[in-house]
C-alpha cells in the first residue's frame, strides 16, 4: 500500500516550531484536508494545547473544544479533520507503542516529529486497525 500525504513547507515548518517550543513536552495539533484514493491533501495544522498531565513530558492529549470546534467547522462545509502530528522529544519519528494503544482512530493520519540534540525529523503514518503504516510526506507548493 502507498500511501501520500501532500503537505506546505509552512505546515511543516509550524509543526517543528511547536516541537521546539513545546520542549521538554510534546507538542501536539491537528491536520485538515482531504482525502482522494491513495492520497491525503493537507490543507492546514491548527495547534493544540497539550492537555496531559504536566508531569507526563511522553503523552500528548488534543483539547477536545479544539476537536469539537474542528468537528463542527467540518459540517458547515469547512476542511475535515485528516490526522493528528505530535512530536517525541528525545525519540525516534516513529508511532510508539503508547501511540498505538491510544490511538483512537483507524484511517487517520499521525505526523510524528523527533527532536533532539541533534536535530529534527518529521515522518507520517497511516492508523490502520492493529499498526501504524508508513505515509510518503510529499511537499506541495505553498500556493497548492
Amino acid at each position: 500500500m502507498n500511501v501520500r500525504l501532500r503537505l506546505r513547507q509552512s505546515d511543516l515548518q509550524r509543526m517543528e516550531a511547536h516541537a521546539r517550543t513545546a520542549l521538554p513536552r510534546e507538542c501536539c495539533g491537528v491536520i485538515l484536508g482531504e482525502k482522494t484514493d491513495m492520497e491525503w491533501r493537507a490543507s492546514g495544522i491548527e495547534e493544540s494545547a497539550n492537555l496531559a498531565p504536566v508531569t507526563c513530558t511522553d503523552r500528548f492529549e488534543v483539547d477536545p473544544a479544539l476537536l469539537l470546534r474542528l468537528q463542527k467547522a467540518s459540517r458547515a462545509g469547512g476542511p475535515r479533520m485528516i490526522g493528528v502530528y505530535h512530536s517525541h522529544p528525545n525519540g525516534l519519528a516513529a508511532p510508539s507503542q503508547t501511540d498505538l494503544e491510544l490511538s483512537w482512530q483507524t484511517g487517520f493520519l499521525w505526523l510524528i516529529t523527533a527532536i533532539d540534540g541533534r536535530g529534527m525529523e518529521t515522518r507520517a503514518f497511516l492508523r490502520a486497525e492493529t499498526e501504524f503504516i508508513p505515509v510518503t510526506l510529499l511537499m506541495q507548493d505553498e500556493s497548492a
